[in-house]
Protein backbone atom coordinates (compact mmCIF):
# COMPACT_ATOMS: atom_id res chain seq x y z
CA UNK A 1 0.00 0.00 0.00
CA UNK A 2 1.46 3.37 -0.99
CA UNK A 3 1.85 6.39 1.24
CA UNK A 4 -0.75 8.20 -0.88
CA UNK A 5 -3.31 5.52 -0.05
CA UNK A 6 -2.42 5.33 3.63
CA UNK A 7 -2.91 9.04 4.34
CA UNK A 8 -6.62 9.31 3.34
CA UNK A 9 -7.37 6.10 5.23
CA UNK A 10 -5.65 7.50 8.36
CA UNK A 11 -7.56 10.78 8.11
CA UNK A 12 -10.86 8.97 7.65
CA UNK A 13 -10.13 6.77 10.68
CA UNK A 14 -9.28 9.82 12.77
CA UNK A 15 -12.59 11.42 11.74
CA UNK A 16 -14.52 8.27 12.65
CA UNK A 17 -12.78 8.08 16.03
CA UNK A 18 -14.13 11.55 16.81
CA UNK A 19 -17.68 10.86 15.62
CA UNK A 20 -17.88 7.30 16.90
CA UNK A 21 -15.85 6.17 19.95
CA UNK A 22 -13.45 3.40 18.88
CA UNK A 23 -14.33 -0.11 19.97
CA UNK A 24 -12.25 -3.27 20.42
CA UNK A 25 -11.84 -5.30 17.23
CA UNK A 26 -12.52 -8.52 19.11
CA UNK A 27 -15.21 -7.90 21.73
CA UNK A 28 -16.75 -4.64 20.50
CA UNK A 29 -16.41 -2.84 23.85
CA UNK A 30 -15.17 0.79 24.03
CA UNK A 31 -11.43 0.84 23.56
CA UNK A 32 -8.65 3.42 23.56
CA UNK A 33 -5.70 1.05 23.16
CA UNK A 34 -3.17 1.73 20.42
CA UNK A 35 -3.68 -1.70 18.88
CA UNK A 36 -7.45 -1.43 18.66
CA UNK A 37 -7.88 -4.05 21.40
CA UNK A 38 -9.21 -3.48 24.91
CA UNK A 39 -7.06 -4.37 27.91
CA UNK A 40 -9.05 -7.53 28.62
CA UNK A 41 -8.54 -8.91 25.10
CA UNK A 42 -4.85 -7.99 25.19
CA UNK A 43 -4.41 -9.85 28.45
CA UNK A 44 -5.92 -12.98 26.92
CA UNK A 45 -3.04 -13.30 24.42
CA UNK A 46 -0.82 -16.08 25.80
CA UNK A 47 2.86 -15.83 24.84
CA UNK A 48 5.00 -18.92 24.37
CA UNK A 49 7.95 -18.56 26.72
CA UNK A 50 11.12 -20.69 26.95
CA UNK A 51 11.77 -23.54 27.04
CA UNK A 52 10.36 -24.32 23.60
CA UNK A 53 11.25 -26.82 20.89
CA UNK A 54 14.12 -25.50 18.78
CA UNK A 55 12.57 -26.87 15.59
CA UNK A 56 8.86 -26.07 15.88
CA UNK A 57 8.45 -23.63 18.75
CA UNK A 58 6.21 -25.92 20.81
CA UNK A 59 6.26 -25.21 24.54
CA UNK A 60 8.36 -27.78 26.41
CA UNK A 61 8.10 -28.84 30.02
CA UNK A 62 11.47 -30.56 30.34
CA UNK A 63 15.17 -29.93 29.66
CA UNK A 64 15.15 -31.47 26.15
CA UNK A 65 15.74 -29.05 23.27
CA UNK A 66 13.58 -30.80 20.65
CA UNK A 67 10.07 -32.20 21.08
CA UNK A 68 9.19 -35.84 20.38
CA UNK A 69 7.60 -35.10 17.00
CA UNK A 70 10.59 -33.13 15.68
CA UNK A 71 13.07 -35.76 16.87
CA UNK A 72 11.64 -38.31 14.42
CA UNK A 73 10.79 -36.20 11.36
CA UNK A 74 13.02 -34.85 8.60
CA UNK A 75 13.21 -31.10 9.20
CA UNK A 76 14.91 -28.54 6.98
CA UNK A 77 14.59 -25.89 9.67
CA UNK A 78 17.67 -24.84 11.61
CA UNK A 79 15.60 -23.26 14.34
CA UNK A 80 12.13 -21.83 14.71
CA UNK A 81 10.07 -19.64 17.03
CA UNK A 82 6.34 -19.18 17.61
CA UNK A 83 5.34 -16.08 19.54
CA UNK A 84 1.98 -17.01 21.05
CA UNK A 85 -0.81 -19.58 21.08
CA UNK A 86 -3.37 -19.65 18.28
CA UNK A 87 -6.45 -19.10 20.41
CA UNK A 88 -8.87 -16.48 21.69
CA UNK A 89 -8.08 -12.84 20.92
CA UNK A 90 -5.09 -13.44 18.66
CA UNK A 91 -6.95 -16.07 16.64
CA UNK A 92 -9.80 -13.62 16.05
CA UNK A 93 -7.31 -10.89 15.10
CA UNK A 94 -5.56 -13.16 12.59
CA UNK A 95 -8.90 -13.99 10.94
CA UNK A 96 -9.79 -10.30 10.68
CA UNK A 97 -6.36 -9.48 9.29
CA UNK A 98 -6.24 -12.36 6.84
CA UNK A 99 -9.78 -12.48 5.49
CA UNK A 100 -11.32 -9.06 6.24
CA UNK A 101 -8.44 -6.69 5.41
CA UNK A 102 -7.96 -5.34 8.96
CA UNK A 103 -4.36 -4.50 8.09
CA UNK A 104 -3.95 -2.14 11.05
CA UNK A 105 -3.63 -5.22 13.25
CA UNK A 106 -0.15 -5.74 11.83
CA UNK A 107 1.13 -3.38 14.55
CA UNK A 108 0.35 -5.78 17.39
CA UNK A 109 1.54 -8.78 15.35
CA UNK A 110 4.84 -7.00 14.71
CA UNK A 111 5.44 -6.13 18.35
CA UNK A 112 4.61 -9.62 19.60
CA UNK A 113 6.96 -11.20 17.04
CA UNK A 114 9.75 -8.70 17.69
CA UNK A 115 9.84 -9.89 21.29
CA UNK A 116 10.66 -13.39 20.00
CA UNK A 117 13.41 -12.08 17.74
CA UNK A 118 15.01 -10.02 20.50
CA UNK A 119 15.38 -13.14 22.65
CA UNK A 120 17.13 -15.12 19.89
CA UNK A 121 20.59 -14.23 18.67
CA UNK A 122 20.37 -16.48 15.57
CA UNK A 123 17.48 -14.52 14.09
CA UNK A 124 19.45 -11.27 14.24
CA UNK A 125 22.16 -12.74 11.99
CA UNK A 126 19.82 -13.53 9.08
CA UNK A 127 20.48 -12.03 5.66
CA UNK A 128 16.86 -11.89 4.49
CA UNK A 129 13.28 -12.26 5.66
CA UNK A 130 11.17 -14.38 3.31
CA UNK A 131 7.37 -14.37 3.72
CA UNK A 132 5.67 -17.69 3.04
CA UNK A 133 4.12 -17.10 -0.40
CA UNK A 134 0.51 -17.66 -1.40
CA UNK A 135 -0.68 -18.73 -4.85
CA UNK A 136 -1.14 -15.89 -7.35
CA UNK A 137 -4.91 -16.39 -7.67
CA UNK A 138 -5.40 -16.11 -3.91
CA UNK A 139 -3.20 -13.03 -3.76
CA UNK A 140 -5.30 -11.34 -6.45
CA UNK A 141 -8.47 -12.15 -4.53
CA UNK A 142 -7.14 -10.66 -1.27
CA UNK A 143 -5.00 -7.94 -2.89
CA UNK A 144 -2.16 -8.78 -0.48
CA UNK A 145 -0.16 -11.64 1.04
CA UNK A 146 -0.75 -11.50 4.80
CA UNK A 147 2.67 -13.02 5.56
CA UNK A 148 4.38 -10.37 3.45
CA UNK A 149 2.61 -7.53 5.29
CA UNK A 150 3.86 -8.96 8.60
CA UNK A 151 7.37 -9.55 7.23
CA UNK A 152 7.71 -5.97 6.03
CA UNK A 153 6.54 -4.58 9.36
CA UNK A 154 9.18 -6.66 11.16
CA UNK A 155 11.88 -5.76 8.62
CA UNK A 156 11.54 -2.04 9.33
CA UNK A 157 12.41 -2.64 12.97
CA UNK A 158 15.37 -5.01 12.65
CA UNK A 159 16.93 -3.78 9.38
CA UNK A 160 16.88 -7.18 7.68
CA UNK A 161 15.59 -6.87 4.10
CA UNK A 162 12.52 -8.69 2.82
CA UNK A 163 12.74 -10.85 -0.29
CA UNK A 164 9.21 -11.55 -1.52
CA UNK A 165 10.14 -12.10 -5.16
CA UNK A 166 12.21 -15.25 -5.26
CA UNK A 167 10.24 -17.86 -3.30
CA UNK A 168 7.04 -18.53 -5.22
CA UNK A 169 4.07 -20.85 -4.87
CA UNK A 170 3.47 -22.37 -8.29
CA UNK A 171 0.23 -24.28 -7.85
CA UNK A 172 -3.08 -24.03 -6.05
CA UNK A 173 -3.47 -26.22 -2.95
CA UNK A 174 -6.34 -26.96 -0.61
CA UNK A 175 -6.47 -25.05 2.65
CA UNK A 176 -4.19 -26.82 5.13
CA UNK A 177 -6.77 -26.31 7.90
CA UNK A 178 -9.07 -28.80 6.13
CA UNK A 179 -6.52 -31.65 6.13
CA UNK A 180 -4.93 -34.08 8.55
CA UNK A 181 -1.17 -34.21 9.12
CA UNK A 182 -0.29 -36.68 6.34
CA UNK A 183 -2.52 -34.99 3.77
CA UNK A 184 -0.98 -31.62 4.64
CA UNK A 185 2.45 -32.98 3.71
CA UNK A 186 1.13 -34.33 0.41
CA UNK A 187 -0.84 -31.16 -0.30
CA UNK A 188 2.16 -28.82 -0.34
CA UNK A 189 4.77 -31.17 -1.78
CA UNK A 190 6.49 -29.58 -4.78
CA UNK A 191 4.33 -26.47 -4.65
CA UNK A 192 7.17 -23.94 -4.22
CA UNK A 193 10.11 -22.86 -6.38
CA UNK A 194 13.00 -20.41 -6.12
CA UNK A 195 13.05 -18.02 -9.07
CA UNK A 196 16.65 -16.78 -8.79
CA UNK A 197 18.87 -19.18 -6.87
CA UNK A 198 21.70 -16.64 -6.73
CA UNK A 199 19.49 -14.44 -4.54
CA UNK A 200 19.71 -16.91 -1.66
CA UNK A 201 23.05 -18.63 -2.27
CA UNK A 202 24.91 -19.25 1.02
CA UNK A 203 22.56 -16.93 2.92
CA UNK A 204 20.66 -17.39 6.17
CA UNK A 205 16.96 -16.58 5.89
CA UNK A 206 13.96 -16.27 8.19
CA UNK A 207 10.68 -17.62 6.88
CA UNK A 208 7.73 -15.65 8.26
CA UNK A 209 4.11 -16.79 8.49
CA UNK A 210 1.05 -16.08 10.62
CA UNK A 211 0.19 -19.56 11.96
CA UNK A 212 2.25 -22.72 12.49
CA UNK A 213 0.32 -25.96 12.99
CA UNK A 214 2.03 -29.12 11.72
CA UNK A 215 4.82 -27.21 9.99
CA UNK A 216 4.18 -28.88 6.62
CA UNK A 217 4.14 -25.60 4.67
CA UNK A 218 7.13 -24.11 6.50
CA UNK A 219 9.18 -27.29 6.05
CA UNK A 220 8.38 -27.52 2.33
CA UNK A 221 9.43 -23.89 1.88
CA UNK A 222 12.62 -24.58 3.84
CA UNK A 223 13.37 -27.65 1.71
CA UNK A 224 12.95 -25.58 -1.46
CA UNK A 225 15.27 -22.89 -0.11
CA UNK A 226 17.93 -25.37 1.02
CA UNK A 227 17.87 -27.02 -2.42
CA UNK A 228 18.48 -23.54 -3.89
CA UNK A 229 21.68 -23.09 -1.86
CA UNK A 230 20.46 -21.40 1.31
CA UNK A 231 22.83 -21.95 4.22
CA UNK A 232 20.38 -21.89 7.15
CA UNK A 233 16.62 -21.54 7.30
CA UNK A 234 14.92 -20.20 10.42
CA UNK A 235 11.23 -19.54 10.83
CA UNK A 236 9.15 -17.11 12.85
CA UNK A 237 5.41 -17.54 13.23
CA UNK A 238 3.01 -15.28 15.05
CA UNK A 239 0.92 -18.09 16.54
CA UNK A 240 1.18 -21.82 17.08
CA UNK A 241 -1.77 -24.15 16.71
CA UNK A 242 -2.22 -27.46 18.51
Amino acid sequence: MTTLLKKPVSLFKAFLDIVLPPVCYVCGKPCSGKYGLCEMCLEKIRRITPPACAKCGRKLHSDVSICGDCSVKNSYIEKGWCACYYEGSIKECIHLFKYNSYLGLVDIFRDIMLDSIKRNVEAKDADAIVPVPIYSTKKRERAYNHAEVIARAISKNISIPVDSRNLKKIRWTKSQSELDRQKRLENVKGSFIVVDKNAFLDKNVILVDDVYTTGATINECAKTLKNAGVNKVYFLALARGA
